[in-house]
Formats: structure tokens, sequence, C-alpha cells
């Protein structure tokens, strides 16, 4: 029986570990070709001899880099011959009151959380349009609904993105080009190491449980797309938390 995504093209930014790469291994299963980009080459290396799958590559590369995202994308095309998905995955944070913070450290979360994601989705328009369309979807947060304490550059880069997604759905629909966002709750990652001191532990998914919703979005029938979804533990406080 053939997959959800058989025979599907798919890069997927920061695929080397966390929900980039739950992701990575849940489109495989369902039949995808998967590129995945990692932030050093010793973390992509280390991703494909773990995974060990002929459908599996990557490559190093920061998405803030213009230069190295156009090699990402001419590396896929010469690999997959077409495009038919991206995923932004890739993104950081950098916790702490907002009197404490660093203005590099801000610029640092918008160059991989906001910046990345454009050059990357435009480098997408560029190859999906002539295609006939594509699928970009975009991992957000809920941070971005509803923000917590100490979280000022993650929350605005957030913000961002579900307003690059509502622009880019806009200057997509004519091509074919469907654009989504999925917005987690809390789910068992590294990032959370930099969570504020004193931040109270909440409920948390497993990334295996963002994968399936990412593959769902993906997998969406031609003629349909599923503009957002927002997906966290029944039990994580998300109106009214703070």
């Amino acid at each position: 029986m053939a997959g959800l995504l058989e025979n599907q093209s798919i890069i997927i930014t920061g695929g080397t570990r966390g929900i980039g790469r739950a992701i990575a291994e849940a489109c495989l299963t369902e039949g995808a070709r998967v590129l995945i980009t990692g932030r050093s080459q010793e973390s992509v290396d280390a991703l494909l001899a773990d995974i060990k799958h002929d459908h599996l590559s990557g490559m190093a590369a920061d998405v803030a880099d213009e230069a190295r995202t156009a090699e990402v994308f001419a590396e896929a095309k010469s690999r997959f011959g077409r495009i038919h998905a991206l995923v932004n995955n890739a993104g950081i944070a950098r916790a702490g009151a907002v009197d404490k913070l660093r203005a590099k450290d801000f610029q640092m979360v918008m160059d991989t959380n906001l910046t990345g994601a454009f050059l990357y989705s435009r480098e997408a328009f560029r190859v999906m349009k002539p295609a006939g369309g594509g699928r970009i979807l975009n991992i957000g947060s809920i941070s971005s609904q509803t923000p917590r304490y100490g979280s000022v550059p993650y929350t605005t880069s957030k913000f961002g993105l579900q307003g690059m997604t509502r622009a880019l759905q806009v200057d997509g629909r004519e091509h074919g080009i469907m654009v989504s966002c999925l917005h987690p709750g809390n789910v068992y990652t590294d990032i959370w190491d930099k969570a504020p001191t004193g931040v109270v532990e909440e409920p948390k998914m497993e990334v295996k449980d963002i994968a399936r919703v990412a593959v769902l979005m993906l997998s969406m029938p031609e003629n349909t797309t599923m503009i957002d979804a927002t997906v966290l533990d029944p039990r994580q406080p998300f109106l009214g938390r703070g």
C-alpha cells in the first residue's frame, strides 16, 4: 500500500533533531524523499548515520544564509527533479526578562526563525510556480497566539511567522502553492533546556505527535489545504496562560 507521501520530495529545515527529525522520519515512512538541513555538518552526518535511509539526504546550512539557501534548493532539484513541499522548521529561542536581553540575541532569533523562513519560502516559490504548485508548512508555536513570560524574541518571531504565512497564502493562491502553519504546544525538545529559571513544568507532547499532524497537513488532497492547526496536550495551560 502506497504511503501518504509516496514519491513526494520534501525539504525540511532544522531536520537533525527534535520536531524536524520526527517530521523527516514520518515523511520517509510515508514514502517521501527527504532532504534535511542542519546547522553543522557533524549534526547532519550523525543523523544520516543513525537513520540510514536511501531516500534521506542532508546538507549543513545556516537558514539565514541567502547563498546557501539557493545551494540547498539546487541540490534538491538535482536529486529529486521536482520539489513538492518545504517544511520551515528551523528555530531557536533566547529567553529572559526583556530588560536583560541583548540586541544580538534578539536578532539571532529573528535571523533563524523569520529571515530563514522567508529565504526558504522565496526559493520554494521560485521552483514551485513553474511546476504548477506545491506546499509550504511553517512550524509556528502557540506563543504566536498566547505568549508566556520571558519570551520576547521567540514570541515576536512566531507572530511574524504567522503573518508571513498569511501573506504567502495570498501570494501562492493563484499558483497552486498552499501554505500552512502548524502551532505546537509544549513538546519534549532540547529548546526547553533554555527556558527561563522558575518556569512551571507543564505537560508536553512527544515529537512524534506533531510529526503525525505535519504529515496530515502535507498529504491533504490536492484541491484542499489546512490553513492552520494548533496541537497541544489537553492538560497544558493555553488560554489565559502567562
